[in-house]
């Protein structure tokens, strides 16, 4: 079991006023980017990750590659994205490993029908906002106690109750 999120990469991309230069530009480079941050995202919130760019109007067979950990599909000619994570999200969702799914977009009719297949949405807004969030909880956890001094002492690198428990033991 585990809990899955599903993105619509494009939409995201679309969506997201992050990526409204850098899209017109390099669709390529903005792919890349979402891609890392999804996959920071999922590793921090326990997520096993899977973004889907639609190759519509592509020629070709459908491509899955993993990039950083998660599952990056570019679905196949004539496919769209959205046809792609509904199945997905069906399939994950009453499988024998039943999952809990979580599909972000902000297509109405998308949102509607991964529902039915019951899995919940996530709008590519509200994504947004988590991301952002989880982003600050990320930068508040790596962040160098300021005990440390940028010396490598376990010291400054332990809570303060632990670090108390340490000097009792050092003392008997």
């Amino acid at each position: 079991m585990g809990e899955y999120l599903l993105i619509d990469g494009y939409n995201v991309i679309n969506a997201w006023k992050e990526f409204a230069q850098l899209r017109q530009t390099s669709l390529e480079h903005a792919r890349e980017i979402l891609v890392a941050g999804v996959s920071e995202y999922a590793a921090f919130k326990g997520y096993k990750a899977i973004v889907v760019f639609d190759a519509l109007e592509v020629a070709g067979a459908a491509a899955v590659e993993t990039i950083h950990g998660i599952q990056v599909v570019y679905t196949g000619e004539g496919e769209t994205a959205d046809s792609w994570i509904e199945r997905r999200a069906y399939e994950l969702g009453h499988g024998p490993n039943k999952s809990k799914v979580f599909v972000v977009t902000s297509d109405y009719a998308e949102q509607i029908n991964i529902l039915g297949a019951g899995a919940y949405r996530i709008s590519a807004r509200e994504f947004r906002e988590d991301y952002k969030k989880a982003k600050k909880q990320i930068a508040e956890r790596l962040r160098i106690p300021r005990g440390a001094l940028n010396r490598n002492e376990l010291g400054g690198r332990i809570n303060g109750h632990v670090l108390e428990h340490l000097e009792k033991i050092r003392r008997q």
